[in-house]
């Protein structure tokens, strides 16, 4: 015979296994469009990609920046509002030298530990910041951690912020060098790509000396392949 109650507990399980699962994909899976829209990969008709760096300004933004202007590139950086009061003159920088820019939160939480509340602020709090600064207001959106939620997705839509993730990292957050950073880019890079680099660091721990070396190996591994690398506007258009 059956044991239904032990059936039964294995159901439930089974239910709470499946639902966990299910609210890990919508609010964490870099794709998943469950909660709201969300671009994570940009158009496959040209033979681009787009680079996109995360958490400053910081002190290696210059050097990044020096390093894009000395090969004639353009890139986008989500900025935290904290990082932008400790860097304006960085922030501004960024904007005069032709770079496009996001929304990054205030203070980097994960919006899934925070109240709805909590999270609006943060974006509206990010959104002043940035734009009384710099003069531009962000249209574009990249959550913490790439964590969406519904209230998230609320205050985005409020603000009308595009939500854009990424398809290629290079995993630059890791203790590990340049070439390394630079073959994960690499390895499955392809035209439409979002490349996901950082010029801060959102703990205030480590610098990004790594991946400013790494910038070099990027750019000359694109162009063997034969891509570029494009405005992130550029890409998404018609996406």
């Amino acid at each position: 015979m059956f044991d239904l109650t032990a059936l039964s507990l294995s159901a439930g399980a089974l239910s709470i296994t499946s639902g966990a699962g299910a609210a890990y994909y919508a609010t964490c899976a870099i794709r998943s469009q469950w909660l709201g829209e969300t671009v994570w990969h940009g158009r496959e008709d040209t033979s681009s990609v787009a680079l996109t760096f995360d958490d400053g300004p910081a002190d290696d933004t210059e050097a990044v920046l020096k390093m894009l202007d000395e090969h004639n590139l353009n890139a986008t950086f989500f900025m935290v509002g904290r990082q932008v009061e400790r860097h304006p003159e960085v922030a501004r920088r960024i904007v005069a030298e032709g770079h496009e820019i996001g929304n990054h939160s205030y203070s980097h939480p994960v919006y899934l530990y925070r109240s709805a509340q909590e999270t609006r602020s943060q974006l509206r709090r990010a959104q002043e910041v940035i734009s009384q600064t710099t003069s531009v207001e962000p249209k574009l959106s990249r959550p913490p951690c790439g964590v969406r939620t519904p209230a998230y997705f609320s205050a985005a839509r409020e603000m009308k912020l595009r939500t854009v993730q990424w398809s290629d990292a290079g995993f630059d957050w890791k203790r590990i060098d340049a070439s390394e950073i630079a073959r994960n880019v690499l390895r499955r890079a392809r035209a439409g790509s979002i490349i996901l680099l950082h010029d801060g660091d959102s703990r205030l721990k480590r610098d990004r000396r790594q991946t400013v070396l790494s910038l070099p190996l990027i750019i000359e591994g694109l162009r063997m392949r034969g891509l570029k690398v494009a405005p992130l506007s550029a890409l998404l258009d018609r996406v």
